[in-house]
């Protein structure tokens, strides 16, 4: 049984990094929360060209960073995906694609499936557009 599955894409002017994330990423990997299931790095320089990373061809820093259990599971994301997100970045931009496994949810799920619970439906409010649930607890 597997947790809900997400992508998230997120992009970076300059195309500079200092570890912080993959820190943060490595660090949620090693607590259980997500597993990584497939990652992407797609960079476009300041003349527009662009270049992609996928998980099989990450250096074994980066990899072991984020401890990649699931290599086999490399392929998730096609060339499609990625020049999908190449035609959003601007120029001297990188995105970073992730697609993850929400862990910390099978449990529930599996209570809820076990009680014959049914999804109904699903979406997610993004935290920029949060500031209803922030006012309300604010009083």
């Amino acid at each position: 049984m597997r947790g809900p599955i997400d992508f998230i894409v997120v992009e970076f002017e300059g195309n500079k990094f200092n570890g912080e994330v993959l820190d943060a990423l490595g660090d949620a990997v090693e607590k259980k929360i997500i597993d990584v299931l497939d990652i992407s790095v797609i960079a476009k320089d300041a003349e527009g060209q662009v270049h992609a990373i996928e998980l099989s061809n990450l250096d074994n820093d980066l990899a072991s960073a984020i401890d990649i259990s699931h290599a086999s599971n490399s392929g998730l994301i096609s060339m499609e995906d990625t020049e999908e997100i190449s035609e959003l970045l601007d120029n001297n931009c990188s995105a970073g694609l992730l697609i993850i496994e929400q862990l910390w949810a099978k449990d529930l799920k599996r209570a809820l499936l076990n009680v014959n619970g049914r999804l109904l439906s699903e979406g997610r409010i993004h935290p920029d557009a949060a500031g209803e649930i922030e006012a309300k607890e604010a009083m």
